[in-house]
């Protein structure tokens, strides 16, 4: 499978307007694209009560073909996305800004219940070279398993290496509860991480957001 994040960048007070557009695509892309195998979206945590005021958005898309042909051909050429295409920019402060990925290791669905999250975390780690990032994901992959034996583990725990450079890699976390995410990042498996990572590690960001309601984490039962 193919993963793509995107910074969805809005025009302040215009996210009702690129949502709308949105729903319409949506309504499309669920029984004409099965490809499409993720729709998933965070609004930023600081926007969590007030929605329509967010100036950007998180995406979290997976596609069933690794070479990208089930995004670039199938998604991004339909008729829908077309139409989407043409209603957005008068909303948005950039074209769109996507960055593309392979997994490495993790679950997006631990009890395969598709369980809506309270929030999510998104770290996006740069790495001092090639060979730093692959260390880094070895312990990405060690980190996994040790997440999943975790009784009160998260709803979805996923590591990322880059498809656009080889230095970038990724973890992207969802969780039932504020408390379960403070519990998370302070666990001994996470502070075990950091402090293996800590020397190819060259800038790390992380953000939390909170779903919006729409799309679909995946189309299983």
């Amino acid at each position: 499978m193919f993963y793509l994040f995107a910074n969805c960048n809005f025009v302040p007070d215009h996210y009702e307007d690129w949502q709308a557009a949105y729903d319409d695509l949506a309504a499309y892309v669920w029984p004409k694209e099965p490809t499409t195998m993720t729709y998933y979206f965070g609004i930023p945590l600081d926007y969590a009560d007030d929605f329509h005021k967010t100036t950007s958005m998180l995406a979290f898309e997976v596609y069933g073909c690794r070479e990208h042909k089930d995004l670039y051909e199938t998604h991004l050429n339909s008729p829908a996305m077309g139409k989407f295409l043409s209603i957005v920019p008068g909303h948005t402060t950039t074209d769109l800004d996507l960055s593309h990925y392979e997994a490495v290791a993790g679950f997006l669905d631990r009890e395969g219940d598709k369980q809506e999250c309270a929030i999510m975390l998104d770290i996006r780690i740069a790495c001092k070279c090639a060979a730093a990032r692959a260390r880094v994901v070895k312990n990405m992959q060690g980190l996994t398993s040790a997440v999943k034996g975790a009784e009160l583990g998260p709803l979805t725990f996923m590591a990322f290496s880059s498809l656009d450079n080889d230095i970038n890699a990724r973890l992207f976390v969802r969780l039932e509860s504020t408390e379960a995410l403070e519990r998370f990042v302070r666990g001994q498996d996470m502070l075990v991480f950091w402090r293996q990572c800590r020397e190819d590690i060259a800038s790390i960001e992380s953000r939390s957001y909170v779903p919006n309601g729409k799309g679909w984490l995946h189309r299983g039962t």
